[in-house]
């Protein structure tokens, strides 16, 4: 359905989400999370401006949400019924630490379905696509047959290129400050655009478009 991965999480390997972010949170009768994937274009990362960036990832987030919608409905004519999962907008928002939270976390649901894992900089990283992906999920009421979790490493120990990277030295041991990031990549122009203005932390990950061979 125009997806680029998907992967599939049983309701058991949710055991350590926080309360109020667990599946069965949003959606009492879910026994399988679907995780889908949109890939991110490689130019954005590559242009001297925010523009091209903040509007491919604005329309690739709609992308993911009609594609989890057009499951939903398709799923429901075989007797499915299913919940989707955007990755925003947000229920929690700490307005003094700008952190905020969506209602699950895309990129921890993604992990738990073989879609990749989390590097340092606290993005989901596949082996195909690196982190050049846009998440989505959908809450099923069905048991099916799920992926296994990926558990190659991503991030060798003495790399810190993230770290290192980050101008305003936001990542430290695998955690992002959100206040850090949000207030140097996050900006809204004098004619009121809200524009992505850093996304080092993707770029210069030495996977961040794939696992070199």
């Amino acid at each position: 359905m125009g997806a680029d991965l998907c992967g599939i999480a049983p309701i058991d390997s949710f055991k350590e989400a926080p309360r109020g972010f667990h599946p069965a949170d949003i959606f009492p009768s879910c026994k399988s999370v679907v995780v889908i994937a949109g890939r991110i274009p490689e130019g954005p990362f590559r242009s001297g401006s925010a523009v091209p960036y903040t509007a491919v990832n604005d329309a690739l987030l709609q992308k993911v949400i009609h594609i989890t919608v057009s499951m939903s409905l398709e799923l429901e004519q075989h007797g499915a019924v299913c919940v989707p999962v955007p990755s925003e907008p947000y229920e929690y928002w700490d307005e003094e630490n700008r952190e905020g939270k969506g209602i699950l976390s895309l990129k921890h649901a993604g992990k738990l379905a073989g879609l990749g894992t989390i590097g340092k900089n606290s993005l989901l990283t596949n082996r195909l696509l690196g982190n050049r992906m846009v998440l989505g999920a959908l809450l099923m009421d069905l048991v099916v047959e799920h992926d296994e979790v990926d558990t190659a490493p991503r991030c060798g120990d003495e790399c810190r290129a993230c770290e290192d990277t980050c101008p305003v030295h936001a990542i430290s041991g695998g955690m992002v400050n959100q206040k850090l990031c949000r207030g140097n990549s996050c900006t809204v122009n004098k004619k009121g655009y809200a524009l992505y203005t850093c996304f080092e932390c993707r770029s210069v990950c030495p996977h961040g478009s794939g696992v070199k061979k």
